[in-house]
């Protein structure tokens, strides 16, 4: 823990990073720790309190969700998404990864619930590097704070897919698609759903899609980190950039598949210690051990790795590294199934995900190990989360 406080003193002394909080549990004794400030001022001081947008650490969450209704019968993981989103039933797709919007022919096989899980389903992002995604920004999908998440997926049946379903990996909105699906299984508010089911049996009171008025204080800013002049800067809202995207903290009405989430360090680790045996802290099964193992192991076949999330601003350059080679995809997680020159130090198996502003979780089952990490950096320097992630596997 001392390494790891050092490091992120390190981060903070060289401009990379203003403040970070992070909790690890290993083989239930928790190591709970926060460094550094809440604002650019350094006039805040960070603390255990604070409240961080997860982004896409919403999807594991609606993925679990997703496979306990699917435990219960009420879908199947080859279940087409017209059967719940007539929407699709005409879908089409470009003819080609680089074909331009108009340049389609319809899909031979409608993506399935497995498919929005893996991401192999077609769709995409709005900074990704292709013309369809070009569309998803010209039509503002998701910059709505009051669309519903309903409007927000009809919009998207109105447009083609990337590929024809399962044949590549692309890391997209599926979730957001997912998320909608249960509501219209359950005849219910995606929020209901996951309050339901995941965070009133762990007691996560503190992770919604809103922030009551009292604690918003408490909200972490975030900021945007300039790799040019090695320094972080407010937030640059270009054209394509994910922090367009809506993400108020007091509109109770809002919800999502893919981003949405507020969440403490506090609350997070307790689902992340969940998924190593499926059972809250009264030893109550949220799942069975056999959907959790499925949902935790690569079901990607060879020819879709390596898997790699780009955009239209990635730069590779002689520094670049994609930190998911060695990875594998289950279902709604990232699973360790190679160790690489990059990732020496990780254990097989280790599996988690990460959000769009530097947030980060990972889950070792075999060695009982869970961790947290919460900032709030857009573009965050890469080797903060290497010097997190290697000073865990290495002190095992």
């Amino acid at each position: 823990m001392d390494n790891i406080k050092l490091d992120f003193q390190k981060h903070i002394d060289a401009g990379k990073c203003i403040g970070a909080e992070w909790i690890i549990n290993y083989k239930n004794n928790i190591h709970h720790e926060v460094i550094g400030y809440n604002d650019l001022t350094c006039k805040k001081k960070l603390n255990k309190d604070s409240y961080y947008r997860v982004w896409s650490m919403t999807k594991p969450i609606i993925g679990f969700a997703a496979m306990q209704l699917i435990e219960k019968n009420l879908l199947s993981l080859d279940d087409t998404i017209e059967k719940y989103l007539p929407n699709f039933k005409n879908l089409k797709k470009l003819n080609s990864l680089t074909s331009k919007i108009d340049d389609t022919s319809l899909v031979y096989n409608i993506p399935t619930i497995r498919q929005l899980l893996q991401h192999t389903a077609g769709f995409t992002y709005n900074s990704s590097n292709n013309f369809l995604a070009e569309a998803y920004e010209d039509n503002k999908l998701f910059h709505s704070s009051y669309r519903s998440l309903e409007e927000e997926i009809d919009s998207i049946s109105d447009l083609p897919i990337l590929y024809e379903p399962g044949t590549n990996w692309h890391y997209s909105i599926s979730i957001d698609i997912l998320a909608r699906i249960l509501e219209v299984v359950t005849k219910d508010k995606i929020s209901d759903i996951l309050k339901e089911n995941i965070f009133q049996p762990l007691e996560m009171d503190q992770t919604n899609f809103f922030i009551s008025d009292h604690k918003n204080k408490n909200l972490v800013e975030t900021f945007e980190y300039n790799s040019v002049e090695s320094k972080l800067t407010d937030i640059n809202f270009d054209k394509r950039k994910l922090i367009l995207y809506g993400y108020p903290s007091n509109n109770r009405d809002f919800s999502r598949g893919g981003h949405g989430l507020f969440s403490t360090a506090a609350d997070y680790i307790k689902f992340a210690k969940m998924l190593i045996d499926g059972k809250d802290k009264n030893s109550k099964a949220l799942i069975n051990k056999e959907t959790l193992q499925l949902m935790r192991s690569n079901t990607l076949s060879k020819n879709l790795l390596p898997i790699e999330i780009t955009s239209i601003n990635t730069n590779k350059d002689e520094n670049y590294e994609n930190d998911l080679d060695g990875y594998g995809w289950g279902l709604g997680l990232r699973v360790l199934i190679n160790n690489t020159p990059q990732n020496k130090y990780g254990v097989i198996g280790e599996f988690g995900w990460s959000g769009y502003a530097a947030t980060y979780f990972l889950v070792d089952p075999t060695n009982n190990l869970s961790a947290v990490l919460m900032m709030q950096i857009l573009d965050a320097d890469k080797n903060i989360k290497k010097d997190f992630y290697n000073n865990i596997f290495k002190n095992l």
